[in-house]
């Protein structure tokens, strides 16, 4: 591994190693290891020390506090525990505010999913004290749904959920940020086959509101290009996360530390049958990094990142959890 990178994240590694071991002895036989190792990544240079205790009580009282059938019966509740310990306001409360949120997107004309309860976190996030709001949100956010399932109607689904809601929090008209979104949908052509992957880059892009539209489009190019030269096998998992790096810039500085990051987890023989999840650890770690040292964002683009940063996370957990559930339900028929 790369000497310099291996000082500069040697803290953040070993917390997200010790933080998934601790998890591991805990929830092995009931936790999938991939949702394991994104859980305990929330937590690796967030500023926040994970509290296996504190975790447990409130993955027990979102349980608890969940229908018998709710989604968040399953691996999601983890997922969510871990981000709700993650911010500042107290977690119990936070929690009942998201099913608030959740039930208001039903509501609206959102269909249960688990995508549903991450759109509902990407919602309570973004809302002062103001019910108001909270509806007019709801509004918005279903008629940007409605906008992107117009563009692509059998692209979209449940899965565009979070990003309708962080998207409907963005200023402007509505059009634009659809025409913009039709744009990148465009233009990624040169890198993106037809499909949801590029629908969902082309979202992000849109959601980072930058001046210059062609030089996103340039960055995201130039980052595919040389993960591939760097032997990073990019699966649709991966790429809306390399949509976030595109907004924080070219990689020519932040690729060799993400390089160096990721060879390192997967020298590790517990995480080397988990690269994908090794691949969007290493981004994760570098770019909390970038942030905290105010090295390559502005303060605006900065919320921006981390924003889709958590929300892309929890949805890989969600697009797990629906799989799994999805498989479940083929075998009891």
């Amino acid at each position: 591994m790369n000497g310099g990178a291996a000082v500069e994240y040697s803290e953040q590694i070993q917390q997200f190693t010790e933080y998934y071991e601790a998890l591991r002895q805990k929830y092995k036989w009931r936790v999938d290891n991939g949702v394991l190792m994104m859980i305990a990544s929330q937590y690796a240079g967030s500023g926040y020390e994970f509290d296996l205790q504190a975790f447990t009580k409130l993955a027990d009282y979102i349980k608890e506090e969940s229908s018998a059938f709710s989604y968040v019966q399953s691996s999601l509740r983890y997922s969510l525990a871990g981000l709700l310990l993650n911010q500042p306001k107290d977690p119990k409360a936070s929690y009942k505010e998201i099913q608030r949120c959740y039930d208001s997107l039903i509501e609206a004309g959102f269909q249960r999913s688990p995508h549903s309860y991450i759109a509902a976190y990407a919602l309570f996030m973004s809302l002062k004290e103001d019910d108001r709001m909270l509806s007019d949100q709801v509004v918005r956010a279903k008629e940007m749904y409605d906008g992107i399932k117009k563009q692509h109607f059998f692209l979209t689904s449940h899965e565009d959920y979070p990003l309708s809601v962080l998207l409907a929090e963005e200023e402007g008209e509505m059009n634009q940020l659809l025409d913009d979104m039709a744009y990148y949908y465009e233009e990624l052509h040169v890198a993106l086959w037809k499909g949801n992957n590029r629908q969902f880059v082309s979202q992000i892009l849109t959601y980072g509101k930058h001046e210059n539209r062609e030089v996103l489009v340039q960055n995201f190019v130039t980052w595919v290009d040389d993960l591939k030269t760097n032997k990073i096998r990019l699966r649709g998992l991966h790429l809306p996360i390399v949509g976030v790096l595109s907004l924080v810039g070219p990689p020519s500085a932040l690729l060799p530390k993400i390089i160096a990051i990721y060879e390192q987890l997967i020298s590790v023989s517990k995480f080397k049958w988990y690269k994908d999840h090794c691949f969007m650890i290493a981004v994760r770690v570098v770019i909390l990094k970038e942030l905290e040292d105010e090295q390559v964002l502005n303060a605006g683009l900065a919320s921006t990142v981390e924003s889709i940063l958590q929300a892309q996370q929890a949805a890989v957990i969600a697009t797990m959890t629906a799989a799994t559930a999805a498989t479940s339900s083929q075998g009891n028929q």
